[in-house]
């Protein structure tokens, strides 16, 4: 993995810096959605949007596997499956 492609493919993170992945809880519109932030090159960056949490810690657990990092040029985040 060469880069990173945001959820709303409007940023690609070129060769990434990555310290850490997190997932942040937010209630947005009355509504709870988890977001996969990510620790890159020492700033907090937004990769994106879900609304199921299991989902959200599937996808961070897919990022952080040995695929991830050799498979694919760019990573993009995937949709929400709402």
């Amino acid at each position: 993995m060469y880069s990173i492609q945001t959820q709303n493919r409007e940023i690609i993170y070129y060769r990434p810096n990555v310290k850490k992945f997190y997932l942040l809880e937010k209630d947005r519109d009355e509504k709870i959605t988890y977001e996969i932030r990510a620790t890159i090159d020492d700033n907090d960056r937004l990769l994106g949007v879900y609304s199921k949490k299991s989902e959200a810690q599937n996808i961070m657990m897919e990022m952080i596997s040995d695929n991830f990092w050799t498979n694919a040029p760019v990573y993009c985040m995937p949709e929400d499956k709402q």
